[in-house]
């Protein structure tokens, strides 16, 4: 690795995420002063503009565009920007930003053409941005694969160097990506300055989409002009439709790639269009679902539970000693953001699901003890009633096993902890602040066999308390496996991390055999539960689908014993 000193930031010149002749974009880390050697790790663009009037006016605009799109959840988040006092890019202006892990393009590269429910659900939150762009007088006019960028899940606008504001319902064009500009942008310019407007970002889109499910382009401009733009357009519905693409999807682009711009959608109605497309397809109930949200739970031995979610709908699979069931299709009430399950008592279970507008919902099912044969089905799903705070939910997390009080955990989106439990008579407690908990948080879980939380925070920072109401929490570990992605905290203050491209046990106090190694894998997400007391079940999830499984116990000796390895649930998990 070699790093350069630019202010706070150490930036890896050797691995740039993006660069040209107006800036570049390499990977960054600091560590901050007092926080106990925490790392952060952040994307740095640097801009060469040292000497240059126009091109430092043009970096610090798109500096003002990222701060005022702060708060979009779909656009690349702005952190800082400054001069750079000294060393070899002294004088150059310098953004710090969210960091992103790959690249749309580089994802197709990797994956080739994409279902049209994944290519919608990638797309819509680009879209919805695009709305929020639009709707502060902004025009991004270089929306393409490689500016956006998936960022913890999501799939978010970056680059908005040739962004520009509009006046009235036209903005200056100050250039962009030929193969992704519609006709009127690339018309031989007259006189006057050229424009863009909403309505070309919208074609853009239609490009992208189009891209996306045919896994490319079918040619690209050499030569840019009108008739150029409208011939590639005419190419990919051409494309759409002799490899029968999905006909809705197949719709909108060729709307969106319309040659009059009053009759593509706009970036709502664009937006909407691609919900519905990302729900529409039916679950395919024998497999994991890509990049989906899970959550593991028991409800007594011998059984294990997992649910998993993403944009397409909800599916559950299950061990209860004989092997694993394969998957099966479940309803839902709304696209998952995330999921919680928890049992009351044995044989009990709750179901959470958490939609992208941070409503809960909850349903609840009952088991024979004697068969574990559910008695009847779920029962319908419910509102969860009134969600904590005013700002909304984006995660939450339950005790998984009935051999803890029950209680479901939240965080929301401007980062604040929340908690609230069940009482003996089955009546919820109203929520209430996680106690002490630090600011900024993205995930709070409950032990598995324990009694003990885990949080980590926008920086990617672990965070350990020893219980609900104990109101301390302190840091752990150290910046080997940072940042932190998952933790799942364990008997006797040991806790399973994920982060680093590790995941590894901190026995803690725990007296333990090896912990086994994963499969080699981009692993994010990870969870736990117990089938009884003396027993631990962890499973690890990829972004694209993958889910691995292990297990501990606890012999006559006190001491933890792992099964040897991780068994992928999309094959048969023998015990």
């Amino acid at each position: 690795m070699s790093e350069t000193r630019v202010g706070e930031w150490l930036v890896d010149e050797a691995a740039p995420l993006g660069s040209g002749q107006f800036a570049r974009v390499l990977p960054a880390r600091r560590v901050r002063p007092g926080l106990d050697g925490h790392v952060e790790h952040r994307a740095v663009k640097i801009y060469h503009v040292r000497g240059d009037a126009e091109q430092r006016r043009r970096a610090l605009e798109e500096i003002r565009i990222q701060e005022r799109l702060m708060g979009c959840p779909h656009a690349v988040a702005y952190v800082d920007a400054f001069l750079a006092p000294e060393g070899p890019f002294a004088g150059c202006l310098v953004q710090v930003m969210e960091l992103g892990d790959r690249a749309l393009g580089d994802h197709l590269d990797a994956a080739g053409p994409l279902p049209p429910h994944e290519a919608a659900a990638a797309l819509a939150g680009v879209a919805e941005a695009l709305e929020h762009v639009h709707g502060r007088g902004l025009v991004h006019a270089d929306l393409k694969p490689g500016n956006i960028v998936r960022c913890r899940g999501l799939w978010k606008i970056a680059d908005f160097n040739v962004a520009t504001a509009l006046r009235e319902t036209v903005a200056w064009d100050l250039g962009g990506t030929p193969s992704y500009m519609s006709p009127q942008r690339l018309r031989t310019p007259g006189s006057g300055p050229r424009e863009v407007r909403p309505a070309d970002d919208m074609w853009s889109l239609g490009m992208v989409l189009g891209q996306c499910v045919l896994g490319r382009l079918p040619s690209r401009l050499a030569l840019p002009s009108e008739e150029g733009a409208l011939r590639l357009a005419g190419e990919v519905v051409e494309a759409l439709a002799a490899t029968g693409a999905d006909p809705v999807t197949a719709s909108l682009v060729r709307e969106l790639l319309s040659p009059d711009p009053g009759r593509r959608p706009t970036a709502r109605q664009a937006a909407r269009r691609l919900r519905d497309l990302a729900t529409a397809e039916p679950l395919a109930p024998t497999l994991p679902l890509p990049h989906a949200t899970f959550t593991v739970t028991s409800y007594g031995d011998p059984h294990l539970e997992v649910f998993a979610a993403d944009p397409r709908g909800l599916c559950h699979g299950w061990n209860v000693g004989d092997g694993w069931s394969g998957w099966h299709g479940l309803n839902a009430p709304a696209p998952a953001r995330a999921l919680a399950a928890g049992s009351p008592v044995p044989y009990r279970q709750h179901l959470w699901l958490l939609g992208h507008d941070g409503r809960l919902w909850r349903r609840a099912l009952t088991v024979d003890p004697k068969t574990c044969v559910p008695i009847g089905d779920w029962s319908g799903w419910e509102d969860d009633g009134p969600t904590p705070g005013t700002a909304p939910l984006t995660d939450v997390a339950a005790t998984g096993a009935p051999w803890t009080p029950h209680r479901l955990y939240a965080v929301d989106r401007d980062g604040g902890g929340w908690q609230r439990g069940q009482e003996d008579d089955g009546r919820w407690t109203s929520w209430s602040p996680l106690p002490g908990a630090p600011a900024g948080l993205v995930s709070v879980r409950p032990g598995v066999a324990c009694g003990a939380l885990a949080a980590v925070d926008r920086s990617g920072t672990l965070l350990y308390s020893p219980g609900p109401a104990a109101g301390r929490w302190r840091r752990v570990l150290d910046d080997e496996h940072a940042p932190v992605s998952a933790a799942v905290p364990l008997p006797d203050e040991a806790l399973v991390v994920l982060g680093g491209g590790h995941c590894v046990l901190h026995p803690g106090g725990l007296a333990s055999g090896p912990f086994p190694v994963p499969p080699p894998g981009r692993y994010t997400r990870l969870d736990g539960t117990s089938r009884w007391n003396g027993h631990i079940e962890l499973v690890l999830g990829d972004d694209e689908g993958r889910l691995v499984h292990t297990w501990g116990v606890r012999d006559s000796a006190g001491w933890w014993r792992w099964d040897d390895r991780w068994w992928d649930l999309r094959e048969t998990a023998p015990r």
